[in-house]
């Protein structure tokens, strides 16, 4: 059984070996380069819509299999990851910076727990963060030491009366 296992790899590695090497007619020839260039397209691409009719918010699953969120922060637009399973709003250093907040407490203090282990941070008070029409005003935040992605946890998910998943579709009512 070794040896019919065995060669079946030696067989298949010699075909592969002498395959021609390209790629399908018609698909697009995808560099390191135009890679970087499709996500920074997709990443700058906004993926809310708010009905105006009843003021739901719909998020439409980015590549990556997240859902994003552009809301403002001190009226600063930030892309936000939602963060389902997050207890509350957690800020990218750089993104806290353009939206004029001011840590409070000492910086590198541990201020939660992750998948990865400690969250290193401090707290801060945002003087307001909208979603299309819901809008909270002193909500608490944190400003993260590492990272570049800020996160939209459950303190401002809990405003909406909703949230639902449907197949790509996320949606804030």
């Amino acid at each position: 059984m070794l040896r019919i296992a065995i060669a079946i790899i030696f067989v298949g590695s010699l075909i592969g070996a002498i395959m021609p090497v390209g790629r399908p007619a018609g698909q697009p020839n995808l560099t390191a380069k135009s890679v970087g260039h499709r996500f920074a397209e997709q990443k700058e691409a906004s993926l809310t819509r708010v009905d105006p009719g009843n003021g739901a918010i719909t998020l439409e699953r980015d590549w990556d299999g997240h859902f994003y969120a552009d809301a403002t922060v001190n009226g600063m637009p930030i892309r936000f990851l939602v963060d389902t399973g997050a207890s509350g709003i957690a800020l990218s250093r750089k993104d806290a910076e353009r939206a004029g907040i001011s840590s409070i407490g000492a910086d590198g203090m541990v201020v939660g727990r992750g998948a990865s282990g400690n969250v290193m941070g401090s707290y801060a008070a945002l003087q307001r963060i909208a979603l299309g029409p819901k809008e909270v005003r002193g909500a608490s935040a944190i400003v993260l030491d590492g990272g570049d992605q800020s996160l939209l946890g459950q303190s401002f998910l809990s405003e909406f009366a909703a949230v639902e998943i449907h197949g790509d579709t996320m949606v804030l009512r």
